[in-house]
């Protein structure tokens, strides 16, 4: 009899699985008030969908929304939650919306990375700006003209790189190209994680729980190294919170937070600390290293362009960063790169929380109403490629940004739009156009490298070239002049 009564406990619970499934199944597809927004059948039922074009194809998703776009129009309901809208002029209604009106973030998006207490994972419009006033001061234009001295300073370091590599004739940076498919292997093991964790965060938890014994056979070597930075990261947190205000030698964004008058104690604790200066680490390296590797490339692959930079550059030798600031075509090549390199290449939705927010296909005239709460994004690859504003989008050309073509700044998408816009965007300008100057005083031929060493091909969160690329390889000739 208790057999009995068991196994008759296991058949409801599985009817009862069943019925729950199919209730949620027909629940997104006729009940919710996304139903009536194109798209493909599986999207709206399942984040499987999503998961395998990008943990299993990989990293294809962006590639295939834009395919859906092509085939569905404007708007396209890619998940059960989330609607995609590649239509240009409605950038500012997602990310830059009128004063007063606010924009959250998606915690389903964010948590990915594992920095949940950090300005790029404030979820909530009012704690993100809270955050970003206390870190505005260290990221101004003003500020960073002030630390110039020290880009110079590391950039000058590519002068002696270049040198050395002349003198030895080593053609990779990093005089051994088995270290450097080593470290690239571990960097694509780290972004292929964000993907993976967006998926399966569960896993990482249960990784956490386990021995270090154990969990090290399955933690790939890049995420072991994020580990061991991590935790230079918080002891330097600590010492900044130890010591008393007024006794640095150098200051530093862990004293920025630290003696903010509008963070409370709260926001100021090791573990909030860390997160940030993880973050800004993050976003700040690879990233902007990413634009100075395609312009880079192009540079050296077009010589007409890199003939055409050093001719605007020769009037002024010696120019410091404000002087750089006003010649053209350097900012064209840095605008480019930066159109090129996608900034961030995932979709970084945004909620309404509590507006309804319509959207009229141009095409249709019909409009469909987006409830609060519903994330919606577009991304920097249907921008960026968008024919319409981007000529022949794939080609590097700065010309694209003289004249009137710096029009088209407005949608430009490497560092975000309006209040949730990059804030280290000034800082990474500089670092980009200090480089560029850098490299044109250099003659260099590819080594071994082609468009598809830096060509957008996956979507690890920055843009990923093909996934056995050494990277952008040379052969220093020697000096200019």
């Amino acid at each position: 009899m208790a057999f009995v009564t068991l196994l008759n406990l296991f058949l409801a619970l599985a009817v009862a699985q069943v019925v729950s499934i199919f209730y949620t199944l027909f629940s997104r597809s006729l009940l919710s008030p996304l139903a009536n927004i194109p798209g493909p059948r599986l999207a709206p039922l399942t984040s499987w969908y999503e998961c395998y074009y990008d943990v299993f194809k990989p990293g294809q998703y962006v590639f295939k929304i834009k395919q859906l776009h092509e085939k569905y129009g404007p708007i396209v309901r890619i998940t059960p939650r989330e609607v995609s809208i590649s239509d240009v002029e409605f950038l500012n209604t997602i990310y830059a919306p009128r004063p007063h009106f606010k924009r959250n973030k998606d915690f389903e998006k964010v948590k990915a990375l594992g920095i949940n207490t950090s300005i790029g994972a404030a979820v909530d419009h009012d704690l993100h700006r809270k955050r970003r006033e206390s870190l505005n001061p260290f990221f101004s234009k003003k500020s960073v003209l002030n630390f110039a001295p020290q880009i110079q300073n590391k950039i000058s370091q590519l002068d002696e790189i270049f040198s050395v590599s002349q003198n030895t004739g080593d053609v990779n940076v990093l005089a051994n190209p088995d270290r450097a498919a080593s470290m690239g292997s571990n960097v694509a093991g780290v972004l292929r994680g964000v993907k993976f964790s967006l998926h399966f965060s569960w896993v990482r938890t249960v990784v956490r729980m386990l021995p270090p014994s154990l969990s090290g056979r399955w933690i790939p070597q890049g995420v072991k190294d994020m580990l061991k930075f991590r935790q230079i990261i918080r002891q330097e947190v600590q010492q900044a919170l130890d010591s008393k205000a007024g006794n640095e030698n150098h200051h530093s964004v862990f004293v920025e937070l630290r003696d903010s008058p509008t963070l409370p104690a709260s926001e100021k604790t090791v573990q909030r600390l860390e997160d940030e200066a993880t973050l800004l680490v993050m976003a700040g390296t690879e990233s902007t290293a990413k634009s100075i590797s395609i312009a880079h490339y192009h540079l050296l692959a077009n010589p007409e362009i890199m003939t055409k930079l050093r001719t605007e550059l020769s009037a002024n030798p010696n120019a410091s960063l404000t002087d750089l600031d006003q010649i053209p075509y350097l900012h064209a090549i840095a605008l480019e790169a930066n159109r090129l390199s996608f900034g961030l290449t995932g979709r970084n939705p945004r909620i309404s929380p509590s507006e309804t927010l319509s959207y009229t296909n141009p095409s249709s005239q019909k409009t469909y109403d987006l409830p609060p709460g519903t994330p919606i994004s577009t991304s920097t690859l249907l921008v960026h490629t968008n024919e319409s504003i981007f000529n022949s989008p794939w080609t590097f050309n700065p010309d694209r940004w003289l004249g009137q073509g710096i029009e088209n700044k407005k949608y430009m998408l490497a560092f975000s739009k309006g209040p949730r816009q990059c804030i280290g965007m000034h800082l990474a300008d500089a670092e980009l156009v200090m480089a560029i100057k850098e490299m044109s005083r250099w003659d260099m031929e590819l080594v071994g490298t082609d468009e598809k060493d830096v060509r957008f091909l996956h979507d690890y969160h920055v843009a990923t070239p093909r996934l056995d690329s050494l990277g952008v390889r040379v052969s220093v000739i020697g000096k200019v002049g």
